[in-house]
């Protein structure tokens, strides 16, 4: 058969669909703390209703499992642990210190995340803080919270405000960074330039060839800032990464919108704060066994 019922799943998660197309939508019956749109199962139908089942219980496990359920599908998540999670679970120590795997932050362009807290009906974030980037010689840069002050055309608003917290690199080493502005322009111009710089490192691009008339970042501005905050957003060092993905991040975290690097944090861990009161829902809307923690097959 065909399916009928449309869905808008993340490519990121694996999913495999089984069973009879959806004939007529299911009855709308949400709780008091429902979003209007979530579809429940009709008290009392015997349908043979589309089953699914989404591998992996990360964000986009769960955001798979979320939408298929308010499509109508009789849905299972499976995941390893037995708190579903993925990465962003976090745990608590015996002292009840809330410990996280990496940098957990939610900044203004996560309109996703946003979303997902207003249909849940929760309020998991701290308000936009500063932040501050340190190397092994201390505090390089602190960033005010952008959005709070007056708006300038991009870039400018971020150049401006955030240079005088710069702490350890000098004047000159900051404005060596004016020639990735030229980067910035061409690299994705066309589907040729965007492939041109594909084929360099970050670390190729950054640095320039002075030798040859081109032009790049110091390297004390390279060594103390460019690189680790590629590494913190990227999770690799800039010489493996690709010089498109990496001026792509900093364009989309960094220039698009001045307060594009503003960025809040969880209240607790994202466990409880976040995936907690999903679970409820989906277990509200799909019975006990829509999400199944701990391994289930033993080989």
């Amino acid at each position: 058969g065909t399916m009928t019922t449309p869905l808008a799943l993340p490519s990121a998660a694996r999913v495999h669909l089984r069973g009879s197309p959806v004939l007529t939508p299911r009855s709308t019956a949400p709780s008091a703390r429902s979003a209007p749109s979530l579809l429940v199962r009709a008290e009392g139908k015997a349908r043979p209703y589309p089953k699914a089942v989404v591998i992996g219980g990360g964000w986009a496990g769960f955001g798979a499992a979320w939408q298929l359920l308010k499509h109508g599908f009789d849905v299972t998540l499976l995941d390893s642990s037995p708190d579903p999670g993925g990465l962003s679970a976090g745990w608590r120590t015996a002292n009840g210190r809330a410990v996280e795997a990496g940098c957990k932050g939610f900044w203004r362009h996560y309109g996703n995340i946003d979303a997902l807290a207003d249909e849940l009906g929760i309020q998991p974030f701290t308000p936009y803080t500063s932040s501050a980037f340190y190397s092994p010689k201390g505090k390089e840069v602190e960033a005010p919270v952008l959005g709070d002050l007056p708006r300038l055309p991009t870039p400018f608003g971020t150049l401006l405000y955030t240079s005088p917290y710069f702490t350890q690199l000098s004047v000159e080493d900051r404005v060596s960074a004016l020639p990735l502005a030229v980067d910035l322009l061409r690299y994705n111009a066309t589907t040729e330039s965007y492939l041109e710089y594909d084929q360099k490192s970050a670390k190729e691009v950054f640095l320039g060839d002075p030798q040859n008339g081109r032009l790049g970042a110091s390297e004390a501005l390279y060594d103390q800032f460019l690189a680790p905050i590629l590494c913190a957003l990227m999770f690799a060092p800039p010489e493996q990464l690709s010089a498109a993905a990496a001026l792509d991040v900093l364009y989309g975290y960094v220039l698009a919108h001045q307060d594009d690097f503003d960025v809040r944090w969880c209240k607790g861990t994202i466990a409880e704060e976040i995936f907690a009161p999903w679970v409820k829902r989906m277990r509200e809307a799909g019975g006990p066994n829509v999400v199944l923690g701990g391994r289930r097959l033993q080989t």
